[in-house]
């Protein structure tokens, strides 16, 4: 009984997050802990007019028992996205055993707190991965079977490259590398995007969420992370590319926003008088 009534609150939760039509992202990551208070972070997400989705960025360094604290704070004001594995970190996990255990620590301190499991992250990044695709193929499925056979809900995160930019695109990496069950199962697909560091190029996102719709027929899809990353990024810069982030249209019947600014915690705590807190304020409230 004991066993079920867990069992029965986790897919409560799971059944909550899915039913979501529009999710609006925040990324709060692992730069800001000697600088930031848990406390003012908490008080920032809570004066939003919506109940965010929060992906934590965890850091290998960190066990997942010492994230308890943080999620469960946030969880009581956000639904949370868990990132066990930042995409920088992905080939310091020297086997797919590895890499698994990295999830299974994870869900068995953090379950209470987690809404959706980002089981890989930018994972067509092959220039800063710098691993075999197969491999991480391979690190990825593992995670997503795990979470999968817990009724967790999984998001997979691949990175855009504009034409010409990747030796292989992302969507061809996806339809190349991802297996069949993924493709028809996978709840969320977020695509990251950083035009800063890209030329300021501006993808056809109707095209490519499009074109995701046909290779993931049963998933969410939206944005997954995005943010101003110019070093000389200014207010004004960042608030402009808030609105063009947080008021994209509904491209395909299956998306639902995102958008997940990477610098949120940096860009937006403390939040009183803060513009660009503002900003995503104005844009979740309409």
């Amino acid at each position: 009984m004991i066993y079920f009534l867990f069992n029965f609150s986790l897919n409560l939760f799971s059944s909550e997050i899915k039913i979501q039509k529009k999710i609006y992202g925040i990324t709060i990551d692992d730069g800001w802990y000697d600088e930031v208070k848990t406390e003012d972070i908490i008080e920032g997400i809570k004066k939003l007019p919506v109940k965010p989705t929060v992906r934590i960025v965890m850091s290998k360094d960190i066990k997942a028992k010492d994230y308890v604290s943080l999620f469960k704070e946030i969880h009581k004001v956000a639904y949370i996205m868990a990132q066990p594995v930042d995409s920088f970190e992905m080939n310091t996990y020297k086997n797919v055993e590895s890499y698994k255990n990295r999830f299974e620590d994870s869900y068995k301190y953090l379950k209470d707190y987690v809404d959706i499991w980002e089981i890989g992250n930018e994972v067509n990044g092959e220039e800063w991965i710098k691993e075999n695709p197969k491999f991480t193929a391979k690190k990825i499925y593992s995670a997503y079977k795990f979470i999968k056979n817990k009724n967790g809900v999984t998001a997979l995160t691949p990175y855009y490259f504009p034409p010409e930019e990747n030796k292989i695109s992302m969507e061809n990496w996806l339809k190349k590398y991802i297996p069949a069950d993924m493709k028809n199962e996978l709840d969320y697909i977020f695509i990251s995007y950083y035009e800063d560091d890209n030329d300021g190029f501006q993808p056809k996102w109707k095209d490519i969420f499009k074109n995701l719709e046909e290779t993931f027929p049963n998933s969410k899809l939206g944005i997954g992370e995005c943010g101003n990353t110019a070093k000389n990024a200014t207010n004004q810069s960042k608030i402009k590319m808030i609105n063009h982030y947080y008021t994209m249209p509904k491209y395909t019947a299956n998306y639902l926003g995102g958008y997940f600014w990477w610098y949120w915690v940096q860009d937006c705590i403390p939040y009183k008088n803060n513009e660009v807190w503002s900003e995503i304020y104005k844009n979740m409230k309409n």
